[in-house]
């Protein structure tokens, strides 16, 4: 946003009153803005940039805001030198089509066509930022604790946290399922992967096994294994469930639930996934492990619908 304002800022300036030094430093200033502007956008994942072809700075390019793949450093860098070349090699004629829009608003009983120009630019601009910044608000963040980040091209990789690693291991000790045994070789290769460095986004766990095609994998290869964690909040007390994912026969994500197993899933609030992880992990001892079942959930309710099912 304060980079919109300032390019608002510069548009209030008429490049056509300037002499040719004054003019030089207001062309290196609105490249050196837009420039900002685009390395600012492209930093929260957008994969390039677009033009607004407003002309009415002499910029006529800005980030677009776009959001996917993850941008590295020196792209960002690449990109934002590249729109600041940009509005220095089109100043000419950006200034020309600003005249000539100037005259056109006076013409029309304009009186303060450069407030007019000011206005549009941050509008244009402040429009391509809200993306961004609306998509980083609602990024989820939880509160545990990070260390030990080692970081490879736009991805974090940080240690599992032991308390995490006993819980899984404890959920595969639980189960006879034959897809355990790999699953314990691979849990001893695993680590966290994050995007943004903060263990815990968006209410999981992203596990990556170092080493995954030496080691063997699990059948089925997708699945949600069958068996939960369930534990109080070793801070607050309230209960939590655990749940760990496989896919393409591999660990995969382990991912936090609020309340009880058989919580409804109306009851969760996914406002609040990012509050869910506990700040200290439970002992496997205090922990109730799960063997998930095609039993209903409740039984008597079963049996009377099966008393009340006609004869066959």
């Amino acid at each position: 946003m304060l980079l919109s304002a300032a390019l608002g800022a510069v548009a209030l300036i008429d490049p056509a009153k300037l002499r040719p030094g004054r003019r030089a430093a207001y062309r290196l200033a609105t490249a050196g803005t837009t420039a900002a502007l685009v390395a600012g956008d492209t930093g929260t994942g957008a994969t390039g940039t677009g033009l607004t072809g407003s002309g009415l700075t002499g910029s006529g390019l800005t980030g677009s805001g776009l959001t996917g793949t993850p941008v590295s450093a020196g792209t960002r860098a690449a990109l934002a030198t590249a729109a600041g070349g940009a509005v220095l090699g089109l100043a000419e004629a950006s200034e020309a089509l600003d005249a000539r829009l100037q005259r056109g608003l006076i013409r029309r009983g304009v009186r303060r066509p450069r407030l007019v120009f000011a206005a549009a630019t941050f509008a244009l601009t402040l429009a391509v930022e809200i993306p961004a910044v609306i998509a980083a608000r609602k990024a989820p963040r939880s509160g545990i604790p990070v260390a030990g980040r080692v970081t490879d091209g736009d991805l974090s990789y940080l240690p599992l946290a032991a308390g995490a690693r006993a819980l899984i291991a404890g959920m595969l000790d639980f189960s006879a399922e034959p897809s355990s045994e790999p699953l314990r070789t691979q849990l001893a290769a695993a680590r966290e992967k994050t995007w943004d460095g903060v263990s815990g986004s968006f209410g999981m766990i992203v596990l990556d096994v170092q080493g995954a095609e030496a080691l063997p994998r699990a059948v089925p290869h997708r699945q949600q294994f069958p068996v939960v964690a369930e534990f109080a909040d070793p801070t607050t007390g309230e209960q939590r469930v655990l749940r760990l994912s496989i896919e393409d026969g591999q660990l995969e994500h382990f991912s936090i639930e609020a309340g009880g197993v058989h919580a409804a899933a109306h009851d969760i609030d996914s406002g609040a996934r990012d509050e869910l992880w506990p700040r200290q992990w439970p002992a496997v001892a205090e922990v109730t492990f799960t063997l998930e079942t095609s039993l209903p959930v409740d039984t008597r309710a079963a049996k009377r619908l099966r008393a009340s099912a006609p004869e066959r």
